[in-house]
């Protein structure tokens, strides 16, 4: 399974490489409700259209709820064994992935996390003194 968050990039998708290398993918987005509510109707629309525009979108799967309830129902119908991601650097998406991966653990599926939704993951590109910008 792929489960796409932020990163929606079809082509050049470290994460959807790396599922696509071991097997059939399942491209899944969850519609977490924390997330919806909070969204204004502009972006909503452009998550609908952007959604729409994946080139595997006949086959994504759209679930609502919490990802870490989920998430692990989801690969335990399609007996999927492993979950596969961008890794999340922002402080909302480290916590919730850190509770997904738990989740998925206690159900016996790996979490596998490949690069970044940014072209360039973080701390990637040095400064001259060796520190990330």
């Amino acid at each position: 399974m792929l489960w796409l968050r932020r990163d929606l990039r079809a082509a050049d998708h470290p994460a959807l490489a790396e599922a696509a290398a071991r097997g059939a993918v399942l491209p899944v987005w969850v519609l977490d409700p924390k997330v919806w509510e909070r969204a204004g109707l502009a972006r909503r629309a452009w998550l609908a259209a952007s959604l729409r525009a994946l080139p595997f979108a006949d086959r994504l799967v759209v679930r609502l709820g919490d990802p870490a309830r989920v998430l692990p129902q989801l690969a335990a119908e399609v007996y999927a064994g492993s979950v596969h991601v961008s890794a999340e650097t922002t402080p909302y998406g480290s916590r919730r992935d850190a509770r997904v991966r738990r989740a998925l653990e206690r159900v016996g599926v790996d979490w596998v996390a490949s690069g970044s939704p940014s072209a360039v993951s973080p701390c990637r590109v040095l400064t001259g003194e060796g520190t990330g910008f």
